[in-house]
């Protein structure tokens, strides 16, 4: 198996462990420690491995409540550093593929992985520069092209980034 399809194997539970929170879990299913750092959430299964923590945020439309995105970070084991994953809903252009800016920054594009019952997925593996920049920022702004061709800019906030990205590093 190539790298790139292991470290996309390795994602795939990565994005399942943070279902949503109002989701109910199963009693055959780890219990899972959860921890707020300001707008991020930590997850960790009982007694899990660094790799096995992952931090998130909902990004839901402010009209409607409605989740638009998650972001995740984790580390997954076949990775040098962190990963970002964002699941996004169905339904957006998939050629253009989406970008993260932070703050004022350029901005860094990525395709998009996959589409599932879920959502579109697109993962990015952070350098420590743009690691360094979101630990630093206030805000990213994450952009996708809707159906009908405008641009979607959804705002993800990184209070509390540096926090839970240093207690995911700490399993």
């Amino acid at each position: 198996m190539s790298f790139r399809r292991t470290l996309l194997a390795s994602l795939l539970p990565l994005a399942a462990a943070i279902l949503t929170p109002a989701q109910a879990q199963q009693p055959n299913e780890p219990q899972v420690d959860t921890e707020q750092f300001q707008s991020w959430e930590v997850r960790c299964p009982k007694g899990g491995e660094r790799q096995s923590c992952v931090m998130s945020q909902m990004v839901s439309n402010p009209d409607s409540d409605e989740p638009l995105m998650r972001a995740m970070v984790g580390l997954p084991a076949q990775a040098d550093g962190p990963v970002m994953v964002f699941l996004l809903p169905l339904g957006v252009r998939l050629a253009p593929g989406i970008q993260l800016q932070v703050d004022d920054n350029e901005p860094v594009g990525m395709p998009y992985q996959v589409c599932l019952q879920q959502g579109c997925r697109a993962n990015l593996a952070l350098s420590p520069q743009l690691l360094a920049q979101l630990r630093g920022g206030n805000q990213a702004t994450v952009s996708a092209i809707a159906p009908d061709g405008k641009r979607l800019d959804m705002d993800l906030s990184l209070m509390g980034f540096t926090s839970a990205s240093q207690r995911i590093a700490s399993q």
